[in-house]
Protein backbone atom coordinates (compact mmCIF):
# COMPACT_ATOMS: atom_id res chain seq x y z
CA UNK A 1 0.00 0.00 0.00
CA UNK A 2 2.33 2.46 0.29
CA UNK A 3 3.82 2.39 -2.63
CA UNK A 4 0.39 3.96 -3.90
CA UNK A 5 0.64 6.30 -1.18
CA UNK A 6 -2.23 5.19 0.45
CA UNK A 7 -2.82 4.16 4.60
CA UNK A 8 -6.30 3.26 4.25
CA UNK A 9 -8.60 1.47 2.41
CA UNK A 10 -12.43 1.37 1.70
CA UNK A 11 -14.26 -1.73 0.49
CA UNK A 12 -17.81 -2.54 -0.62
CA UNK A 13 -19.40 -5.51 1.16
CA UNK A 14 -22.42 -6.96 -0.10
CA UNK A 15 -24.54 -10.38 1.22
CA UNK A 16 -25.69 -13.43 -1.11
CA UNK A 17 -28.73 -15.32 -0.45
CA UNK A 18 -26.02 -18.25 0.87
CA UNK A 19 -24.62 -15.70 3.16
CA UNK A 20 -21.65 -15.53 1.72
CA UNK A 21 -19.78 -11.97 1.90
CA UNK A 22 -18.09 -10.54 -0.82
CA UNK A 23 -16.58 -7.04 -2.37
CA UNK A 24 -19.37 -5.82 -4.37
CA UNK A 25 -20.88 -2.36 -4.81
CA UNK A 26 -23.97 -3.07 -6.30
CA UNK A 27 -26.55 -4.68 -4.20
CA UNK A 28 -29.38 -4.06 -6.64
CA UNK A 29 -28.39 -3.94 -10.06
CA UNK A 30 -31.43 -2.17 -11.07
CA UNK A 31 -30.84 1.29 -9.23
CA UNK A 32 -29.87 4.55 -11.46
CA UNK A 33 -26.25 4.29 -9.87
CA UNK A 34 -25.98 0.48 -10.66
CA UNK A 35 -26.81 0.94 -14.16
CA UNK A 36 -24.35 3.76 -14.92
CA UNK A 37 -21.62 1.86 -13.52
CA UNK A 38 -22.54 -0.93 -15.52
CA UNK A 39 -22.40 1.28 -18.75
CA UNK A 40 -19.66 3.35 -18.04
CA UNK A 41 -18.07 2.34 -15.36
CA UNK A 42 -16.24 4.94 -12.94
CA UNK A 43 -13.73 7.26 -14.18
CA UNK A 44 -10.58 5.90 -12.47
CA UNK A 45 -11.11 2.02 -13.26
CA UNK A 46 -9.48 -0.15 -15.20
CA UNK A 47 -13.06 -2.46 -15.38
CA UNK A 48 -16.63 -2.09 -14.88
CA UNK A 49 -18.84 -4.37 -13.56
CA UNK A 50 -21.92 -6.52 -15.70
CA UNK A 51 -24.54 -8.51 -15.23
CA UNK A 52 -27.41 -10.07 -17.08
CA UNK A 53 -29.19 -7.98 -19.44
CA UNK A 54 -33.18 -6.71 -19.01
CA UNK A 55 -34.13 -9.75 -20.66
CA UNK A 56 -32.83 -12.38 -18.30
CA UNK A 57 -34.89 -10.56 -15.71
CA UNK A 58 -34.75 -13.83 -13.33
CA UNK A 59 -31.34 -13.50 -12.71
CA UNK A 60 -31.52 -9.41 -12.53
CA UNK A 61 -32.33 -9.50 -8.49
CA UNK A 62 -30.74 -8.30 -5.28
CA UNK A 63 -27.61 -9.77 -4.15
CA UNK A 64 -29.76 -10.98 -0.99
CA UNK A 65 -31.59 -13.38 -3.49
CA UNK A 66 -28.83 -14.75 -4.88
CA UNK A 67 -26.55 -17.35 -4.10
CA UNK A 68 -23.20 -17.08 -4.74
CA UNK A 69 -22.66 -19.44 -7.58
CA UNK A 70 -25.47 -17.82 -9.28
CA UNK A 71 -24.16 -14.54 -8.45
CA UNK A 72 -20.48 -15.47 -9.68
CA UNK A 73 -21.94 -17.00 -12.61
CA UNK A 74 -24.21 -14.28 -13.86
CA UNK A 75 -22.17 -10.97 -12.69
CA UNK A 76 -18.26 -10.24 -13.08
CA UNK A 77 -16.40 -7.29 -14.39
CA UNK A 78 -15.33 -6.33 -18.06
CA UNK A 79 -12.37 -4.57 -19.44
CA UNK A 80 -13.87 -0.60 -20.31
CA UNK A 81 -11.73 -0.29 -22.99
CA UNK A 82 -12.53 -3.42 -25.05
CA UNK A 83 -16.17 -4.18 -23.19
CA UNK A 84 -14.74 -8.27 -22.92
CA UNK A 85 -15.41 -10.01 -20.12
CA UNK A 86 -12.78 -10.88 -17.28
CA UNK A 87 -11.99 -13.94 -15.38
CA UNK A 88 -11.15 -11.47 -12.08
CA UNK A 89 -11.85 -13.50 -9.24
CA UNK A 90 -14.58 -11.47 -6.80
CA UNK A 91 -13.10 -11.53 -3.63
CA UNK A 92 -14.59 -12.47 -0.32
CA UNK A 93 -13.90 -11.58 3.10
CA UNK A 94 -11.53 -14.10 3.68
CA UNK A 95 -9.49 -13.12 0.76
CA UNK A 96 -9.84 -9.66 1.90
CA UNK A 97 -8.49 -9.95 5.65
CA UNK A 98 -5.83 -12.60 4.23
CA UNK A 99 -4.58 -9.63 2.18
CA UNK A 100 -4.66 -6.96 4.97
CA UNK A 101 -3.21 -8.89 7.63
CA UNK A 102 0.16 -8.47 5.50
CA UNK A 103 -0.32 -5.07 5.00
CA UNK A 104 1.79 -3.14 7.52
CA UNK A 105 1.22 0.24 6.54
CA UNK A 106 -2.78 -0.48 6.59
CA UNK A 107 -3.86 1.95 9.53
CA UNK A 108 -7.73 2.46 9.08
CA UNK A 109 -10.05 -0.44 6.98
CA UNK A 110 -13.30 0.94 5.72
CA UNK A 111 -15.75 -1.37 5.45
CA UNK A 112 -18.91 -0.02 3.72
CA UNK A 113 -22.18 -1.77 4.38
CA UNK A 114 -24.20 -2.05 1.13
CA UNK A 115 -27.56 -3.45 2.71
CA UNK A 116 -29.92 -1.39 2.32
CA UNK A 117 -32.64 0.72 5.21
CA UNK A 118 -35.09 -2.12 4.57
CA UNK A 119 -33.06 -5.07 4.83
CA UNK A 120 -30.58 -4.00 7.69
CA UNK A 121 -30.86 -7.15 9.33
CA UNK A 122 -28.96 -8.22 6.68
CA UNK A 123 -25.97 -6.06 8.19
CA UNK A 124 -25.70 -7.91 11.51
CA UNK A 125 -24.96 -10.88 9.48
CA UNK A 126 -22.38 -9.00 7.55
CA UNK A 127 -20.72 -7.97 10.96
CA UNK A 128 -21.37 -11.50 12.64
CA UNK A 129 -19.18 -12.56 9.21
CA UNK A 130 -16.33 -9.94 9.65
CA UNK A 131 -15.96 -11.35 13.32
CA UNK A 132 -16.05 -14.65 12.45
CA UNK A 133 -13.47 -14.27 9.71
CA UNK A 134 -11.19 -12.48 12.34
CA UNK A 135 -11.60 -15.03 14.41
CA UNK A 136 -10.38 -17.25 12.41
CA UNK A 137 -7.38 -15.60 11.26
CA UNK A 138 -5.91 -16.12 14.28
CA UNK A 139 -4.26 -13.10 14.48
CA UNK A 140 -5.26 -9.53 16.01
CA UNK A 141 -5.43 -6.80 13.26
CA UNK A 142 -2.60 -4.14 13.79
CA UNK A 143 -5.33 -1.81 11.74
CA UNK A 144 -8.85 0.03 12.94
CA UNK A 145 -11.80 -1.17 11.16
CA UNK A 146 -14.17 1.30 10.39
CA UNK A 147 -17.58 -0.11 9.55
CA UNK A 148 -19.47 2.99 7.46
CA UNK A 149 -23.39 2.96 6.05
CA UNK A 150 -25.28 5.50 4.58
CA UNK A 151 -28.31 4.45 6.65
CA UNK A 152 -29.18 5.54 10.05
CA UNK A 153 -31.59 2.38 10.56
CA UNK A 154 -28.44 -0.13 10.09
CA UNK A 155 -26.77 2.39 12.38
CA UNK A 156 -28.70 1.74 14.92
CA UNK A 157 -29.21 -1.76 14.40
CA UNK A 158 -25.60 -3.06 14.86
CA UNK A 159 -23.58 0.26 16.87
CA UNK A 160 -24.46 -1.25 20.00
CA UNK A 161 -24.19 -4.77 19.05
CA UNK A 162 -20.48 -4.82 18.03
CA UNK A 163 -18.95 -2.99 20.18
CA UNK A 164 -15.52 -4.15 18.99
CA UNK A 165 -15.33 -2.10 15.83
CA UNK A 166 -15.68 1.87 14.96
CA UNK A 167 -18.72 2.88 13.05
CA UNK A 168 -19.72 5.83 11.38
CA UNK A 169 -22.75 7.24 9.27
CA UNK A 170 -21.71 7.90 5.35
CA UNK A 171 -23.10 10.74 3.95
CA UNK A 172 -24.60 10.00 0.60
CA UNK A 173 -25.08 13.98 -1.01
CA UNK A 174 -27.72 13.76 -3.79
CA UNK A 175 -26.48 15.50 -6.87
CA UNK A 176 -29.40 18.51 -6.69
CA UNK A 177 -32.03 19.52 -4.37
CA UNK A 178 -31.04 20.30 -1.70
CA UNK A 179 -32.65 23.49 0.17
CA UNK A 180 -32.45 22.85 4.04
CA UNK A 181 -28.44 22.60 4.29
CA UNK A 182 -28.74 21.49 7.98
CA UNK A 183 -30.78 18.83 7.23
CA UNK A 184 -27.62 17.24 5.11
CA UNK A 185 -24.92 17.65 7.67
CA UNK A 186 -23.61 14.51 8.98
CA UNK A 187 -21.71 15.40 12.32
CA UNK A 188 -25.35 15.58 14.07
CA UNK A 189 -25.36 11.84 13.63
CA UNK A 190 -21.82 11.14 14.73
CA UNK A 191 -22.72 12.94 18.25
CA UNK A 192 -26.07 10.83 18.57
CA UNK A 193 -24.40 7.45 17.96
CA UNK A 194 -21.37 9.02 19.81
CA UNK A 195 -18.93 7.65 17.00
CA UNK A 196 -15.79 9.17 16.40
CA UNK A 197 -16.13 9.44 12.56
CA UNK A 198 -18.30 11.44 10.47
CA UNK A 199 -18.04 10.58 6.47
CA UNK A 200 -19.81 13.12 3.80
CA UNK A 201 -19.70 11.87 0.38
CA UNK A 202 -19.72 14.07 -2.83
CA UNK A 203 -21.91 12.74 -5.82
CA UNK A 204 -19.47 11.01 -7.90
CA UNK A 205 -21.85 10.85 -11.14
CA UNK A 206 -22.93 14.35 -10.68
CA UNK A 207 -22.01 17.48 -12.87
CA UNK A 208 -23.46 21.24 -12.60
CA UNK A 209 -25.84 22.01 -15.16
CA UNK A 210 -27.81 24.74 -15.91
CA UNK A 211 -31.08 23.65 -14.34
CA UNK A 212 -29.20 23.57 -11.11
CA UNK A 213 -29.73 26.55 -9.02
CA UNK A 214 -25.83 26.01 -7.25
CA UNK A 215 -23.62 24.23 -8.44
CA UNK A 216 -22.60 20.65 -6.25
CA UNK A 217 -19.44 21.32 -5.53
CA UNK A 218 -20.40 25.00 -3.52
CA UNK A 219 -23.41 23.34 -1.88
CA UNK A 220 -21.02 20.30 -0.57
CA UNK A 221 -18.30 23.00 1.15
CA UNK A 222 -20.95 24.95 2.46
CA UNK A 223 -22.38 21.58 4.37
CA UNK A 224 -18.79 20.57 5.34
CA UNK A 225 -18.11 24.21 7.11
CA UNK A 226 -21.83 23.83 8.63
CA UNK A 227 -20.41 19.85 10.35
CA UNK A 228 -17.03 21.78 11.31
CA UNK A 229 -18.53 24.52 13.07
CA UNK A 230 -20.93 21.67 14.53
CA UNK A 231 -17.94 19.68 15.13
CA UNK A 232 -16.06 22.30 16.99
CA UNK A 233 -18.95 23.49 19.22
CA UNK A 234 -19.24 19.61 20.14
CA UNK A 235 -15.35 19.32 21.24
CA UNK A 236 -16.05 23.09 23.47
CA UNK A 237 -19.00 21.45 25.26
CA UNK A 238 -17.36 17.51 26.24
CA UNK A 239 -13.52 17.59 24.36
CA UNK A 240 -14.66 14.97 22.43
CA UNK A 241 -13.17 15.18 19.00
CA UNK A 242 -14.82 13.84 15.35
CA UNK A 243 -13.01 13.45 12.84
CA UNK A 244 -14.49 14.26 9.52
CA UNK A 245 -13.66 12.41 6.36
CA UNK A 246 -14.78 13.46 2.72
CA UNK A 247 -15.00 11.22 -0.24
CA UNK A 248 -14.47 10.17 -3.57
CA UNK A 249 -13.20 12.84 -4.77
CA UNK A 250 -9.87 12.95 -7.80
CA UNK A 251 -10.15 16.16 -8.68
CA UNK A 252 -7.00 17.75 -7.34
CA UNK A 253 -8.14 21.69 -7.08
CA UNK A 254 -10.91 19.65 -4.78
CA UNK A 255 -8.20 17.86 -2.88
CA UNK A 256 -6.42 20.69 -1.90
CA UNK A 257 -9.76 22.70 -1.14
CA UNK A 258 -10.63 19.92 1.02
CA UNK A 259 -7.57 19.81 2.90
CA UNK A 260 -7.50 23.80 3.62
CA UNK A 261 -10.92 23.35 4.99
CA UNK A 262 -9.49 21.23 7.20
CA UNK A 263 -11.00 17.30 7.05
CA UNK A 264 -8.86 14.48 8.54
CA UNK A 265 -8.94 12.50 5.46
CA UNK A 266 -10.02 12.14 2.08
CA UNK A 267 -11.07 8.86 0.22
CA UNK A 268 -9.66 9.14 -3.43
CA UNK A 269 -8.95 6.57 -6.01
CA UNK A 270 -5.45 9.07 -6.66
CA UNK A 271 -3.75 8.09 -3.40
CA UNK A 272 -0.30 9.32 -4.66
CA UNK A 273 -1.37 12.36 -5.79
CA UNK A 274 -2.82 12.99 -2.56
CA UNK A 275 -0.18 12.08 -0.53
CA UNK A 276 1.98 14.73 -3.52
CA UNK A 277 -0.75 17.01 -2.58
CA UNK A 278 -0.27 16.92 1.27
CA UNK A 279 3.58 16.99 1.29
CA UNK A 280 3.39 20.07 -1.22
CA UNK A 281 1.04 21.71 1.57
CA UNK A 282 3.12 20.97 4.65
CA UNK A 283 1.21 18.04 5.84
CA UNK A 284 1.93 15.30 7.61
CA UNK A 285 1.60 11.98 6.06
CA UNK A 286 1.85 9.22 7.89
Amino acid sequence: MNSDGANSLEVDLSLTKDREVILWHDWNPNTPIALIRRETGEKMAKFKPYGPSLKQSQWRKKISDLTLPQFINQYGYKDKLTNTETKIKIPNLSDLFEWALQQDKLKLLLLNLRAPKNENHLASVILEEIRRTIGSNHAIPHFQILIITPYKEVLKRVSNQFDEFLFSFNRKLPSDGIINYHRFTTVPIAMRFKNIYSIISFPIYSDSNESQAMDPWIIYKYILTLDFKIRDNYKKSNSHYIKIFSGTLNDEKKIRCLINLGVNGIVTDRPKMLRRIALDMGKTVD
